[in-house]
C-alpha cells in the first residue's frame, strides 16, 4: 500500500510517500511509525465523522484535521481493518480567495 502525504501533511510527517506491505489502518500507521522513528497516527472519528493526523512534534502528539482518501473513496466508507486500495492519500484541505 503506497502511502503519500501531501499538502502540508508531508511536512508534519516529514515524507511526501512511503509504501508498505499491509491493508490495516492500524498496522500500516504502526509500520509508518517505525520507518519514520516517530509516532505517526490516522485517527478516524466515524462518530464526527473526522479523520485527525496524529504526528510527534518535539516529544508532543499534534492532532491535525485531514482529508484521507483510498484510492479516491473518503476512508470513513472504507472498511478499515482490509483496505483494499493500493493508494492512501492524506492531505489537509485549504481554501483561499
Amino acid at each position: 500500500m503506497k502511502i503519500r502525504f501531501g499538502n502540508i501533511a508531508d511536512a508534519m510527517v516529514g515524507v511526501k510517500e512511503l509504501e508498505v506491505q499491509e491493508h490495516d489502518l492500524k498496522r500500516i500507521f504502526e509500520l509508518v511509525s517505525q520507518m519514520l522513528k516517530k509516532r505517526v497516527e490516522l485517527v478516524v472519528d466515524e462518530k464526527e465523522e473526522s479523520v485527525y493526523l496524529l504526528t510527534e512534534r518535539d516529544g508532543k502528539l499534534v492532532r491535525n484535521w485531514v482529508v484521507a482518501l483510498c484510492d479516491g473513496v473518503n476512508i470513513l466508507d472504507c472498511d478499515l481493518s482490509h483496505l483494499r486500495g493500493s493508494q492512501i492519500t492524506i492531505f489537509v484541505p485549504v481554501s483561499g480567495g
